[in-house]
């Protein structure tokens, strides 16, 4: 009987044991797919947009779902609706457009140097706004303390712009004048001793100084590295600066940036080395992506000087900075008639600029970036430094490619089609500055085939009219033959990146690439400024595989603008601003003006 009763229970006991098996692995399973199902969940999803991904396999989609910083759906409003889950915050973004967040591919932070600034007015202001300016400014500011100014060709150009004069106009006061863009300045005696520089101060691997007629004596007048970092030693030149004072300067700054929907920010180490940028990063706190290019020199004995060449790419505990690349600054630019050009500059007789370096020194610096695998970024733009940099590299024989070299400018990159040629086949990036494109007062387009007067009307947006069919500009100028090209680069398949290089606002660059008063044939549209304003400027940096377009995977740094910048005239794209501005997933700037449906 015992063993009958076991035979019948035997069967009952096993089936008991696997039903509770099953119960227990079902409820592992229904966990395991809870866990992934919540996974899945976005932490924010953003719906009913006009949202232009800067992927050209699909430039619009109306909605986004995100979670942890990064974009895990992009399509219809239906297909992200059906993400929403517990806990999901919602965005009706009420039909605006929505674009990648903006990357100035090149700019420069400022510097920690204590002093008065004068705001003088416009880009090309006189000498005598400064002398009354500076009279001014002496009465409030202390003994000993700098004065500062933003000085354009007609003060650079005048007689008296020199040591002598700005000593009689503030003989307390070190007096620092500084080219707005960045290659003249013009220092006091008491300025050039702060700073370490003898009155005889040789000229550096780099830079010059203007002299008196004995060849010896400065005049107070610096170019090229001498202007922005003058030749003496660091220690000295930060030991006059004001941390808190910076730290308030890029407060500042953030806020700007972010209210214009710039996201991520390249910037030339010319203010200070990246490690001081990183530690007043830190406590600053500011919540954008910054990307630290070191900025290098060579000294007198040929040994290259380049700050900050330990730091690793990533930084711990701040995952918004990275420091990568090194520029080099290898000649001047057309302003001040440094760049060095095939042609003669007008007016000069037989002058034509000059490089800054050697080519065996330009070499030596390409030989050290491709030992440690670190990008170039060359500042370039004359046809004659172009031409012989293309034949130094092609002639090298390396996988340029590999490390993306930069040509910052590069205005006369299409000099020849020869130019072109080798760019595309060394993988050039060009970061033009759509800045450059405005007419400056008091200067006239170098190397051109004619000059465009400073008072020409501005081009119609990316002028179809053909400007080849009639020769000529808007303002009945001829037309340039070369220079400051993008559409051109674009059709070469050379990537174009944007970066500000000045006034920051990308509405205001998207415009000047868009209309191009210096050569209207070579204006882009603004779908393609955009992309090179976020794609490009991303692949610039290394790092299209996390930003530059709205698509699963990428970053969810995002504008949503006030404006469709691709449809309203120019004045309305000139009053545009992000309405909301988004990083990692998270809201860093909202003007209030869009009000959120949850």
């Amino acid at each position: 009987m015992k063993v009958l009763v076991a035979l019948v229970c035997m069967p009952i006991l096993n089936f008991l044991q696997l039903f509770s098996n099953f119960i227990l692995l079902f409820s592992v399973f229904m966990l395991l797919f809870s866990v992934a199902a919540d996974a899945q969940h976005p932490d924010l999803i953003l719906v009913n947009g006009r949202i232009f991904t800067s992927d050209t396999s699909k430039l619009y989609v109306e909605a986004l779902a995100v979670r942890e910083g990064r974009i895990i759906a992009a399509g219809s409003n239906s297909e992200i609706e059906k993400f929403r889950a517990a806990g999901t915050r919602r965005i009706d973004l009420q039909g605006k457009l929505v674009v990648p967040g903006f990357n100035d591919a090149h700019n420069h932070l400022p510097n920690a140097l204590k002093s008065t600034f004068i705001d003088l007015p416009g880009l090309n202001p006189s000498w005598q706004s400064l002398v009354d300016s500076l009279r001014i400014a002496v009465r409030k500011t202390p003994k000993g303390q700098f004065i500062q100014a933003t000085i354009g060709l007609d003060i650079i150009n005048t007689p008296d712009a020199n040591r002598f004069v700005l000593d009689k106009l503030a003989p307390d006061n070190p007096i620092l004048l500084l080219s707005w863009w960045g290659h003249v300045g013009i220092f006091s005696t008491s300025a050039l001793s702060k700073f370490g520089i003898s009155v005889t101060q040789p000229d550096p691997k780099g830079g010059s100084y203007e002299r008196m007629p004995d060849h010896q004596t400065l005049t107070g007048k610096a170019f090229e590295k001498n202007a922005y970092w003058p030749h003496t030693s660091y220690q000295k030149i930060m030991a006059l600066g004001d941390n808190e004072m910076l730290i308030g300067k890029l407060k500042g700054l953030s806020q700007a940036m972010l209210k214009s929907g710039i996201t991520s920010y390249q910037n030339m180490c010319t203010g200070a080395r990246a490690a001081d940028y990183i530690n007043i990063w830190k406590r600053a706190g500011l919540p954008f992506r910054l990307r630290l290019i070191r900025w290098a020199d060579m000294d007198a004995d040929g040994t290259l000087n380049i700050p900050s060449k330990e730091l690793p790419r990533a930084i711990p505990g701040m995952p918004f900075i990275t420091v990568s690349g090194t520029k080099w600054l290898l000649e001047g630019t057309p302003l001040e008639q440094g760049a060095a050009n095939i042609d003669a500059y007008p007016g000069k007789g037989d002058w034509h600029g000059k490089m800054n370096y050697t080519i065996p020194e330009i070499e030596k610096m390409c030989r050290e970036a491709l030992s440690r695998k670190d990008q170039i970024c060359f500042h370039i733009g004359g046809s004659k430094t172009i031409g012989e940099v293309l034949d130094l590299m092609t002639g090298m024989n390396v996988n340029w490619k590999a490390i993306r070299p930069r040509f910052e400018h590069g205005d006369e990159i299409d000099y020849s089609p020869g130019y072109l040629d080798k760019a595309r086949k060394l993988g050039v990036i060009i970061v033009q500055n759509p800045t450059h494109f405005a007419p400056v007062p008091g200067m006239q387009p170098f190397s051109r085939s004619t000059s465009i007067p400073s008072d020409a009307p501005l081009p119609a947006e990316n002028n179809k009219q053909s400007d080849l069919q009639t020769g000529s500009t808007t303002s009945g100028a001829p037309l340039a033959t070369h220079g400051m090209a993008l559409k051109t680069l674009l059709n070469a398949g050379i990537p174009l990146a944007i970066g500000s290089d000045g006034p920051f606002n990308p509405f205001l660059n998207i415009m000047l690439a868009t209309t191009h008063p210096m050569r209207p044939s070579e204006a882009i549209t603004r779908e393609e400024a955009v992309i090179a304003y976020t794609l490009t400027s991303a692949y610039a940096e290394f790092e299209e595989q996390n930003k530059g377009t709205l698509t699963v995977g990428k970053f969810a740094d995002l504008a949503v603008l006030s404006n469709d910048i691709f449809t309203v005239s120019i004045p309305e794209l000139m009053e545009t601003e992000s309405l909301l501005t988004i990083v990692n997933g998270d809201v860093v700037y909202d003007s209030g003006k869009l009000k959120p449906k949850e």
